[in-house]
């Protein structure tokens, strides 16, 4: 059948019509919008308006809607997102007035993200997995027993507020996540926290050597941070290199606690896992309980940056 996905992620909304059965997805044609930090409802469906009407004249039998942060999937409710200015958003019954009464599905993007891993991706044959996004927040899916496990609240696998820093680490002082504690895996290796930790280490070295010329200039991205890694810059590789130790950190006390089968990483700051992995296959392996876990896998999605459209035409298929 043919859908519309709606991808909304902290920066970015894509809109696309898909085909989809239960073991492909093809894309006809998708849409760009970007997207404020605080984007407000009336923002929002704006931009889904206007990003939908270049998508063409393709018709639709259902929709799929991925989310940041906390959904009702039942009840079609968007509950809150920290960096966002949305909350108690009913999405799903708005877009199913505006789209003819069509069945809609929504569900938070990385819980989506793993159920298109299941249905399409890498983890067809495994039934017990972790999806981590890393992205401008960090966000983890979680399939048990062959589907998404959200937990007794609904916000189940939420690895984004593991606490991976604090006071006692003898490093620098933790960052702030918007959740409100510190030292948040969010908060330290998602996007703005890779920019933050880069300037952070850049200013230290300038006040012990004013001469060491600065290689951009700000404002900083999680992009530029790896894009200088790449070039050898020390400062950006120890910072990569830092935020694969953290994740890899929180992935193991998963796996110690689930008995999984795999971590698989996605989002856009996951685009740089060559640069990741070293740090984050050694951190991760190293605190693994290895006799419990043999053979768990560690790997990048082979969704790419179409995970979250996927995701949103595998939750049409269990409407």
């Amino acid at each position: 059948m043919n859908i519309l996905a709606l991808d909304i992620g902290g920066s970015k909304l894509i809109a696309a019509l898909l085909f989809v059965d239960d073991s492909r997805f093809e894309i006809y044609s998708e849409a760009h919008r970007a997207l404020v930090a605080d984007c407000r409802q009336e923002q929002l469906l704006t931009l889904i308006d206007d990003a939908v009407s270049e998508l063409g004249n393709i018709t639709f039998e259902r929709v799929g809607v991925t989310i940041p942060g906390l959904a009702d999937p039942r009840h079609g409710i968007w509950i809150y997102a920290c960096f966002s200015g949305i909350r108690d958003f009913p999405i799903a019954q708005i877009l199913s007035d505006k789209y003819g009464s069509k069945p809609i599905a929504i569900e938070n993007d990385v819980n989506a993200c793993a159920l298109a891993e299941k249905k399409f991706g890498k983890c067809r044959e495994l039934n017990d997995f972790l999806w981590i996004t890393v992205s401008n927040g960090i966000g983890g899916g979680l399939i048990l027993n062959g589907e998404v496990y959200s937990g007794h609240f609904g916000a189940a696998a939420e690895i984004g507020h593991f606490g991976v820093v604090d006071f006692m680490d003898g490093c620098q002082p933790p960052i702030q996540c918007g959740c409100g504690h510190f030292g948040c895996l969010e908060a330290e290796a998602a996007g703005p926290g890779i920019a933050k930790r880069y300037a952070r280490r850049l200013q230290e070295q300038q006040k012990l050597n004013p001469s060491i010329p600065v290689p951009i200039l700000p404002p900083y991205t999680a992009q530029k941070v790896a894009e200088l890694a790449r070039s050898g810059d020390t400062i950006a590789l120890s910072v990569m290199e830092t935020t694969g130790t953290l994740l890899g950190k929180a992935a193991s006390y998963a796996v110690n606690l689930l008995n999984l089968e795999a971590v698989i990483l996605g989002g856009g700051v996951a685009q740089s896992f060559d640069l990741l992995l070293p740090s984050l296959e050694k951190s991760f392996r190293s605190r693994l309980f290895q006799n419990a876990n043999p053979s768990v896998k560690l790997e990048q999605t082979g969704l790419g940056y179409r995970a979250g459209l996927a995701g949103a035409a595998a939750l049409t298929l269990f409407q």
